[in-house]
């Protein structure tokens, strides 16, 4: 599966590893005239099932990056702070993983679930703490702050 990168969230390496590894099985089959599997993250807490509401709530376990989430509030919150690198690469991680598991839900949505998301996002975007906002200034602002604090190079 490749070589363990101990600063990559355990969850996310998994999964990028086994699409990686699908796209691989897909390329193979395509170019031999098969079936080509269908594309979706390991089935482990959840079992794959996309027709119930607790499925698609537990949908979210595969996409999990709890473990990064964790080191990134404490490279935020201890005494002695985490450089800028924990702030960017942390960040950026929980984003990755965010982004692969919104796409996978976008691929199985129908019209009107489609528009009821798009209407929260919308909402979520426009609010102070939102993904502009919060998810950006603030986090630039954040990091800024880091750096000029002596807390990181």
């Amino acid at each position: 599966m490749g070589q363990k990168n101990t600063n990559v969230d355990t969850n996310l390496e998994k999964v990028v590893n086994h699409f990686k590894d699908l796209k691989n099985e897909s390329y193979q089959k395509r170019t031999n005239n098969e079936a080509v599997p269908w594309v979706r993250p390991p089935v482990d807490e959840w079992d794959g099932d996309l027709q119930t509401q607790q499925s698609l709530v537990d949908l979210h376990k595969a996409f999990n990056t709890d473990e990064t989430e964790e080191f990134l509030d404490k490279a935020f919150s201890d005494e002695k702070a985490g450089n800028s690198s924990d702030g960017i690469v942390s960040t950026l991680q929980i984003e990755y993983a965010a982004q692969m598991e919104r796409a996978y839900r976008a691929r199985h949505q129908t019209m009107p679930r489609a528009l009821a998301h798009l209407s929260t996002r919308e909402k979520g975007h426009g609010t102070e703490s939102g993904a502009l906002r919060g998810a950006s200034l603030e986090y630039f602002t954040l990091l800024i702050k880091q750096g000029s604090d002596g807390g990181g190079a």
